[in-house]
């Protein structure tokens, strides 16, 4: 079977996959994982260890690692009683704690926290959520957005990796940079638009119903909430402490690197698969919590979901996917003013499945040069609109960040849910930044 065969039934499996799991309720990831031995051993000649081969080892250790871990603080209600306190501090303005997380999200994103910003936001939102009925998705959102407008600049966070594409793509060194932060001013605009924009329609559409959980839960808000017991202040610092490992070196490293031989090795070490695990085992050797409960309670279904689609991604992938990709815009066949809102389609579609900065914006970044003297249009609204697609939908839970919002669900059945609405809510940010496009919103500012 020929490449372009294989490539569009990864793509039909992929559609068929979330349709019967949305209307049967079977677990998307077996389906899809069924479909890529089909598909890869008969189709492909591959051998079936060549396909299961394609296993996301690091996704995978980190939804692991990171439930299990929070799963010691979850147990013994540490996060519950936590929410509670930032509830009762906040009581006054409850309506604007996701825009207060995402502000947080941004400030230790431009501070270079990395994935330790999602590590640390992200239960602790879940729990807030719990107790007053603000939808997680949203408190997801937000998360993501904070963190994706402070880690895209270019001094601290991966913006240094997508800012140094833009000076090797061919960009003069004193014009790289202005070019850089023209794209991440209007990266930023349109994120802030959209939270905005999803807040607004998420209290439409869910405003009563949100009310009356709230309004149900605000009796949480008349009492000052207890302290915490000597358990919990136990995991707490475990919580902090490990956080601090997560950031600290690496914002070191970024800002004032140490030629040293063993700092070098600490941060290796600093990464959140590496210090979730051996946070997991002090918490399991201090006896937190029932070590057979949290285990119990780690999100196995997730795991298969996020599994089998990665799969038939990778043998998409291998079928020329992303030669497809840049093939698309070769033809010439796309009129001027679609291929800005094409390419940020593009960047979007892929970023549902692959991270958006270490996969597709060093496949898309280093096209811009020759497709802007091509085309006429902006280099600037180009590098925005791959920019804008490419982290418009990493909230999918089949790509990174995404998938850490999955694995990081106090429980199994939230997370089943947050597959499926942030799958949904990803297909929606396509379109809608593609649609926002079309009108301008890449186009903000021309060099």
């Amino acid at each position: 079977m020929n490449d372009s065969a294989v490539l569009v039934l990864c793509l039909i499996a992929i559609v068929i996959s979330i349709g019967i799991c949305f209307k049967t309720g079977i677990n998307m990831g077996l389906i899809a994982m069924a479909f890529a031995f089909l598909i890869g051993c008969l189709g492909m000649g591959a051998s079936a260890s060549s396909v299961f081969g394609y296993w996301p080892d690091s996704l995978i250790f980190f939804l692991l690692a990171s439930a299990m871990f929070y799963g010691f603080a979850r147990e013994n209600g540490t996060l519950t009683l936590l929410g509670s306190k930032m509830l009762y501090k906040f009581r006054k303005t409850i309506e604007a704690l996701p825009f207060a997380f995402a502000f947080i999200a941004f400030v230790l994103g431009l501070l270079g926290a990395g994935p330790g910003t999602i590590v640390l936001l992200a239960p602790l939102g879940y729990a807030v959520c719990a107790q007053v009925g603000i939808d997680p998705l949203l408190m997801v959102f937000a998360i993501d957005t904070g963190y994706n407008c402070g880690t895209q600049n270019p001094w601290t966070g991966t913006g240094v990796v997508l800012y140094g594409l833009v000076e090797e793509s061919g960009v003069a060194a004193d014009m790289a940079i202005q070019t850089y932060l023209l794209s991440y001013a209007t990266f930023i605009i349109n994120k802030i638009l959209f939270l905005v924009l999803f807040y607004v329609v998420y209290k439409l559409i869910r405003g009563k119903k949100t009310a009356g959980g709230t309004a149900k839960n605000l009796d949480i808000l008349d009492k000052k909430p207890e302290a915490f017991s000597p358990v919990q202040k136990k995991t707490l610092t475990l919580i902090f402490v490990s956080f601090f490992l997560l950031v600290i070196p690496n914002v070191i490293d970024t800002l004032a690197p140490i030629d040293n031989p063993f700092f070098q090795n600490l941060v290796k070490l600093c990464k959140p698969q590496a210090i979730l695990i051996i946070f997991a085992l002090i918490a399991s050797i201090m006896n937190l919590a029932s070590t057979k409960k949290v285990l119990q309670k780690l999100p196995m279904g997730t795991v298969f979901t996020i599994a089998g689609v990665c799969f038939l991604m990778e043998l998409a992938k291998k079928a020329g996917l992303l030669d497809a990709v840049v093939a698309l815009f070769e033809g010439g066949n796309i009129p001027t003013f679609l291929i800005a809102p094409v390419f940020c389609l593009v960047a979007a579609f892929l970023s549902i499945f692959a991270s958006g900065t270490s996969v597709v914006l060093p496949l898309l970044f280093p096209m811009v040069p020759a497709l802007s003297a091509a085309t006429g249009v902006n280099v600037v609204a180009l590098y925005a609109a791959a920019q804008i697609g490419a982290l418009a939908t990493p909230i999918s839970p089949f790509s990174t960040a995404g998938a850490q919002f999955v694995g990081l669900a106090p429980d199994d059945e939230l997370s089943q849910k947050l597959v499926k609405e942030q799958f949904i809510l990803a297909i929606i940010m396509m379109i809608a930044t593609s649609i926002a496009a079309v009108f301008g919103l890449c186009n903000l500012f021309k060099i």
